[in-house]
C-alpha cells in the first residue's frame, strides 16, 4: 500500500472506530440513569430499586428431570455463603408437597457451584415435565433466585453427509 492510501485508511478507520464507541457508550444510558430535572418526584415514584423477577427456564422433552440449575442474585446470601445453598433448597422442598408424588416433598441435594455461580443440585425422585414447572416456579418465588433451569443435556449427533455431486 502507498503511504497516501495507508495514512487515509488509518486514519478513517480511526474516525470509524471513536464513532462507533461513542454510539455505544450513549447507547448504554437508560431512562434511570439520567439526570432528571425534578429528582424529589423520581424518589417518591420508585423508593427502592425492585429486583427484576427471576428467569424460567423451559423443560425440553418429557421428563424425567433430575439435575436443575439454580442462579442466586449477587447480593444474596446464598451467593455469598456456599453452605447456606442446602439450607436454602431444603426450605423450598418443604413448599413443594405433593410435587414428586405420593404426597411427599422431593429430595433436593446440592451437588457442586459452576464458574458462573451458579448452583447444579439433584431431585428425588426425579419429576416429570409438570412437577419440573412447579419446582421451577416454586424457585422463581423466591426473590434472591436470578435464575432457574433444568440441567437439559446437550449431545452433538454426527454430521451425516450426503455423497458429494461430482460436476463432469
Amino acid at each position: 500500500m502507498p503511504f497516501p492510501i495507508r495514512a487515509l485508511w488509518l486514519s478513517s478507520t480511526a474516525l470509524f472506530l471513536s464513532i462507533a464507541m461513542i454510539a455505544c457508550m450513549a447507547s448504554s444510558t437508560t431512562p434511570d440513569s439520567a439526570p432528571d430535572a425534578n429528582p424529589q418526584v423520581n424518589s417518591e415514584v420508585n423508593p427502592s430499586p425492585r429486583k427484576a423477577p427471576a428467569q424460567v427456564g423451559e423443560p425440553v422433552g418429557g421428563g424425567p428431570f433430575a439435575q436443575f440449575i439454580v442462579k442466586y442474585r449477587d447480593d444474596s446470601a446464598p451467593l455469598k455463603q456456599q453452605g447456606v445453598v442446602q439450607t436454602r433448597l431444603n426450605q423450598t422442598a418443604q413448599r413443594l408437597q405433593g410435587v414428586a408424588g405420593k404426597g411427599g416433598a422431593p429430595t433436593l441435594t446440592w451437588k457442586h457451584r459452576m464458574g458462573i455461580n451458579a448452583d447444579v443440585f439433584s431431585v428425588s425422585p426425579a419429576l416429570d415435565r409438570a412437577g419440573a414447572q412447579r419446582l421451577m416456579q416454586a424457585f422463581a418465588a423466591d426473590p434472591d433466585v436470578q435464575f432457574i433451569e433444568p440441567d437439559n443435556h446437550i449431545a452433538l449427533d454426527p454430521i451425516i453427509r450426503g455423497p458429494e455431486v461430482i460436476e463432469k
